[in-house]
Protein backbone atom coordinates (compact mmCIF):
# COMPACT_ATOMS: atom_id res chain seq x y z
CA UNK A 1 0.00 0.00 0.00
CA UNK A 2 2.70 2.37 1.13
CA UNK A 3 4.04 1.71 -2.78
CA UNK A 4 1.15 2.44 -4.59
CA UNK A 5 0.46 5.65 -2.24
CA UNK A 6 3.93 6.86 -3.23
CA UNK A 7 3.89 6.18 -6.83
CA UNK A 8 0.28 8.06 -6.60
CA UNK A 9 1.50 11.05 -4.97
CA UNK A 10 4.54 11.16 -7.97
CA UNK A 11 2.73 10.82 -10.69
CA UNK A 12 -0.48 13.13 -9.76
CA UNK A 13 -0.74 16.01 -11.95
CA UNK A 14 -1.09 19.43 -9.99
CA UNK A 15 -1.73 21.11 -12.63
CA UNK A 16 -5.41 20.23 -12.91
CA UNK A 17 -8.05 20.12 -10.37
CA UNK A 18 -8.19 16.62 -10.19
CA UNK A 19 -4.79 16.07 -10.10
CA UNK A 20 -5.22 18.35 -6.73
CA UNK A 21 -8.05 15.64 -5.67
CA UNK A 22 -6.30 12.66 -5.87
CA UNK A 23 -3.10 13.95 -3.83
CA UNK A 24 -5.38 15.47 -1.42
CA UNK A 25 -7.14 11.96 -0.63
CA UNK A 26 -3.74 10.24 -0.55
CA UNK A 27 -2.27 12.42 2.05
CA UNK A 28 -5.92 11.87 3.94
CA UNK A 29 -5.21 7.79 2.97
CA UNK A 30 -1.36 8.34 4.60
CA UNK A 31 -2.30 10.52 7.91
CA UNK A 32 -4.94 7.38 8.37
CA UNK A 33 -2.83 4.43 7.82
CA UNK A 34 0.13 2.99 10.18
CA UNK A 35 2.66 5.65 9.42
CA UNK A 36 5.35 5.84 7.71
CA UNK A 37 8.43 8.77 7.44
CA UNK A 38 8.85 8.81 4.03
CA UNK A 39 5.42 8.56 2.81
CA UNK A 40 4.46 11.52 5.60
CA UNK A 41 7.58 13.58 4.20
CA UNK A 42 6.02 13.18 1.09
CA UNK A 43 2.72 14.26 1.79
CA UNK A 44 3.76 17.24 3.53
CA UNK A 45 5.96 18.27 0.71
CA UNK A 46 2.71 17.87 -1.72
CA UNK A 47 0.46 19.67 0.85
CA UNK A 48 2.77 23.00 1.04
CA UNK A 49 2.09 23.32 -2.67
CA UNK A 50 -1.63 23.43 -1.81
CA UNK A 51 -1.11 26.14 1.30
CA UNK A 52 0.97 28.41 -1.22
CA UNK A 53 -1.84 28.40 -4.17
CA UNK A 54 -3.63 32.03 -5.06
CA UNK A 55 -7.08 28.78 -4.37
CA UNK A 56 -8.91 29.60 -1.62
CA UNK A 57 -10.11 26.25 -2.15
CA UNK A 58 -6.62 24.48 -2.33
CA UNK A 59 -5.29 26.53 0.51
CA UNK A 60 -8.49 25.01 2.47
CA UNK A 61 -8.02 21.94 1.60
CA UNK A 62 -3.94 22.23 2.39
CA UNK A 63 -5.05 23.40 5.57
CA UNK A 64 -7.11 20.49 6.44
CA UNK A 65 -4.41 18.20 4.98
CA UNK A 66 -1.70 19.47 6.99
CA UNK A 67 -4.13 19.69 10.43
CA UNK A 68 -4.16 15.62 9.22
CA UNK A 69 -0.52 15.43 9.35
CA UNK A 70 0.14 17.13 12.32
CA UNK A 71 -2.41 14.35 14.43
CA UNK A 72 0.13 11.89 13.38
CA UNK A 73 3.88 13.88 13.62
CA UNK A 74 3.70 17.74 13.88
CA UNK A 75 7.16 18.03 13.52
CA UNK A 76 6.06 17.76 9.40
CA UNK A 77 3.59 20.57 10.13
CA UNK A 78 6.37 22.67 11.59
CA UNK A 79 8.41 23.17 8.75
CA UNK A 80 5.20 24.85 7.20
CA UNK A 81 4.60 27.44 10.07
CA UNK A 82 5.26 30.29 7.53
CA UNK A 83 3.21 29.57 4.81
CA UNK A 84 0.60 28.80 7.21
CA UNK A 85 1.09 32.05 8.67
CA UNK A 86 0.63 33.39 5.81
CA UNK A 87 -2.40 32.09 5.23
CA UNK A 88 -4.11 34.83 8.41
CA UNK A 89 -3.60 37.03 6.15
CA UNK A 90 -5.99 36.12 3.48
CA UNK A 91 -9.70 37.75 3.40
CA UNK A 92 -11.78 34.34 3.63
CA UNK A 93 -12.94 33.64 7.35
CA UNK A 94 -13.14 30.25 6.89
CA UNK A 95 -9.81 29.95 5.69
CA UNK A 96 -8.47 32.30 8.80
CA UNK A 97 -10.77 30.16 10.86
CA UNK A 98 -9.23 26.87 10.12
CA UNK A 99 -5.68 28.16 9.92
CA UNK A 100 -5.92 29.44 13.64
CA UNK A 101 -7.06 26.05 14.37
CA UNK A 102 -4.23 24.56 12.79
CA UNK A 103 -1.69 26.86 14.79
CA UNK A 104 -3.36 25.91 17.90
CA UNK A 105 -2.81 22.20 17.25
CA UNK A 106 0.98 22.90 15.87
CA UNK A 107 2.08 25.04 19.00
CA UNK A 108 4.80 23.38 21.05
CA UNK A 109 7.45 25.44 23.54
CA UNK A 110 9.38 26.81 20.88
CA UNK A 111 6.77 28.39 19.04
CA UNK A 112 4.28 29.50 21.71
CA UNK A 113 5.07 33.30 21.91
CA UNK A 114 4.77 33.82 18.27
CA UNK A 115 1.32 31.66 17.83
CA UNK A 116 -0.66 33.41 21.00
CA UNK A 117 0.99 36.89 19.37
CA UNK A 118 -0.91 36.06 16.23
CA UNK A 119 -4.26 34.84 18.24
CA UNK A 120 -3.99 38.21 20.15
CA UNK A 121 -3.76 39.63 17.33
CA UNK A 122 -6.59 37.79 15.61
CA UNK A 123 -8.58 38.63 18.74
CA UNK A 124 -8.19 42.25 18.70
CA UNK A 125 -9.19 42.33 14.93
CA UNK A 126 -12.71 39.97 15.38
CA UNK A 127 -16.46 41.21 16.61
CA UNK A 128 -17.97 37.70 15.98
CA UNK A 129 -18.40 36.66 20.12
CA UNK A 130 -18.14 32.73 19.43
CA UNK A 131 -14.90 33.13 17.65
CA UNK A 132 -13.58 35.72 20.49
CA UNK A 133 -14.63 33.15 23.04
CA UNK A 134 -12.58 30.36 21.16
CA UNK A 135 -9.54 32.42 20.70
CA UNK A 136 -9.78 33.14 24.76
CA UNK A 137 -9.88 29.64 25.15
CA UNK A 138 -7.19 28.97 22.91
CA UNK A 139 -4.70 31.18 24.17
CA UNK A 140 -5.52 30.64 27.76
CA UNK A 141 -5.26 26.93 27.32
CA UNK A 142 -1.02 27.30 25.22
CA UNK A 143 -0.68 30.11 28.26
CA UNK A 144 -0.81 27.38 31.16
CA UNK A 145 0.91 24.90 28.78
CA UNK A 146 3.78 26.34 27.17
CA UNK A 147 4.33 29.64 29.23
CA UNK A 148 8.23 30.72 28.51
CA UNK A 149 8.35 32.38 31.98
CA UNK A 150 6.21 33.88 34.21
CA UNK A 151 6.24 37.26 33.03
CA UNK A 152 5.18 36.13 29.75
CA UNK A 153 2.17 34.62 31.27
CA UNK A 154 1.04 37.38 32.94
CA UNK A 155 1.24 39.91 30.18
CA UNK A 156 -0.22 37.44 28.10
CA UNK A 157 -2.98 36.63 30.66
CA UNK A 158 -3.34 40.95 31.17
CA UNK A 159 -3.87 41.20 27.25
CA UNK A 160 -6.43 38.52 27.20
CA UNK A 161 -8.46 39.97 30.11
CA UNK A 162 -8.52 43.83 28.48
CA UNK A 163 -9.57 41.84 24.98
CA UNK A 164 -11.75 39.39 26.47
CA UNK A 165 -11.89 39.12 29.89
CA UNK A 166 -15.78 38.63 30.62
CA UNK A 167 -14.96 35.46 27.96
CA UNK A 168 -12.03 33.63 30.13
CA UNK A 169 -13.64 30.55 31.90
CA UNK A 170 -14.21 31.44 35.50
CA UNK A 171 -11.85 29.17 37.04
CA UNK A 172 -9.16 29.96 35.14
CA UNK A 173 -9.84 33.74 36.01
Amino acid sequence: MYEVLSDVLRRADTGINIGYAIIYECVRTITAIFPNIQLLEKAAEHISRFVSSDNHNLKYLGIKALAAIVQVNQTYALDHQLVVVDCLEDPDETLKRKTLDLLFRMTNASNVVFVVEKLITHLRQTNDELFRASLTERITQLAERYAPDNSWFIRTMNAVFELGGELVRTDVA
